[in-house]
C-alpha cells in the first residue's frame, strides 16, 4: 500500500483479492465493513465516493485492521459493533458474535409472548445473554415483557448493559451475574416465569477442535463449548428450568440440529413438559426446540 494514491474502490479490490488468499470466507464484504470504520462512514457511503483520495491517517487506521484480519480477528470484532434484527451491538472477545440463526429464537420468543391476552405482562428470563442481542431485541419488540437476564461472565454482563442503554432498552432489562439459574434463587420467582430463552453452549469438544480458527482463538470458548458430548448445557437447562416456569410455560433453545434426537429423550426422561416442538432456521436445519411445560 505504500507510495500510491488509494481510493476506496482501488482499496477494496485490493483487500478483497488479499483477503481471499488468506483464507477470509467473506473478503468482500470484510473490506468494506474495514473501510467504512477506517474512513467513519457507513459501508453505502463507500460507493458515494468511490473516487475519493484516502488520507495517509485514513490509511494507516485501515492497513492495521487490514493486519488484524487476515491474521484471524473477526471484522466484527475489529470494527467493534454488528448488527442483529436491523439493531446494532457493540461486540468484543468477551461475547460471541450474534449469528444470524439466532433471529430464529427471537421471532419464537415473541410468537409465544404474543399469544397473552393483549396487555398482560409477561416474564422473561433469558440465560447465557452474551451481547444481549436476544433480550435486547425482544424488549425493543414487546413493550409489554418484563425482562431478566444472565450470564457468568462480569464482561459479558457489561456488554450487555451497555447494549441495551444503546438501543434504549435498559430499563426493562434487568441483568444479572451467575451459572445459569442461580442468580434467579433469591428473587423468589420458582413457578412464576412465563417465558425461559437461552442460546446455550452446543458445541462438543470434537466439534471445538474442528471449528475455524478465527472461533477457537478469538470468540470465548465458554460461550460455545459445552463438554465432551456438547448437550451438557441442554441437558441442564430442560432439567432446571421446570423449577422457575409456570404451568404451561415455555422453554426455548437453540441448539445443533444434530441434537434433536438427544433434546428428544432428556425431555422424556424429565417427566416435565407436555410437549415439544422444533423450529427450522432458514437454512431449514432444526434449530430451535419449544417445550412447553405441564
Amino acid at each position: 500500500m505504500e507510495n500510491q494514491v488509494w481510493t476506496p474502490l482501488k482499496l477494496l479490490s485490493w483487500t478483497a483479492e488479499y483477503f481471499a488468499k488468506h483464507g477470509v470466507e467473506e473478503a468482500r464484504l470484510d473490506s468494506e465493513l474495514l473501510l467504512a470504520k477506517a474512513l467513519g462512514v457507513e459501508r453505502i457511503m463507500l460507493y458515494a465516493g468511490f473516487e475519493r483520495v484516502v488520507s495517509p491517517e485514513e490509511l494507516a487506521r485501515f492497513r492495521e485492521m487490514v493486519r488484524q484480519r487476515a491474521a484471524g480477528r473477526p471484522a466484527k470484532y475489529i470494527i467493534g459493533r454488528t448488527e442483529f434484527r436491523s439493531l446494532q451491538f457493540a461486540v468484543d472477545e468477551r461475547v460471541l458474535i450474534p449469528r444470524p440463526e439466532t433471529e430464529l429464537l427471537v421471532e419464537r420468543a415473541l410468537a409465544v409472548l404474543g399469544e397473552s391476552a393483549e396487555g398482560d405482562f409477561q416474564l422473561m428470563v433469558e440465560i447465557g445473554t452474551g451481547s444481549g442481542a436476544i433480550a435486547v431485541a425482544v424488549a425493543a419488540n414487546f413493550a409489554e415483557a418484563n425482562i431478566i437476564a444472565t450470564d457468568e461472565s462480569a464482561g459479558a454482563v457489561e456488554v450487555a448493559r451497555a447494549n441495551a442503554k444503546t438501543n434504549g432498552v435498559e430499563g426493562r432489562i434487568e441483568f444479572l451475574r451467575g451459572d445459569l439459574f442461580e442468580p434467579l434463587s433469591p428473587l423468589a420467582l420458582e413457578g412464576r416465569v412465563d417465558l425461559i430463552v437461552s442460546n446455550p453452549p452446543y458445541v462438543s469438544e470434537v466439534q471445538w477442535k474442528k471449528l475455524p480458527r478465527e472461533i477457537r482463538e478469538h470468540e470465548p470458548k465458554a460461550a460455545l463449548a459445552a463438554g465432551p458430548e456438547g448437550i451438557e448445557m441442554l441437558k441442564r437447562l430442560i432439567v432446571e428450568a421446570p423449577q422457575y416456569l409456570r404451568s404451561g410455560g415455555t422453554l426455548l433453545l437453540e441448539m445443533d440440529p444434530e441434537q434433536r434426537g438427544d433434546v428428544e429423550r432428556i425431555v422424556s426422561e424429565s417427566g416435565d413438559y407436555d410437549s415439544l416442538d422444533f423450529h427450522q432456521d432458514y437454512g431449514r436445519l432444526w434449530r430451535v426446540a419449544q417445550l412447553s411445560r405441564k
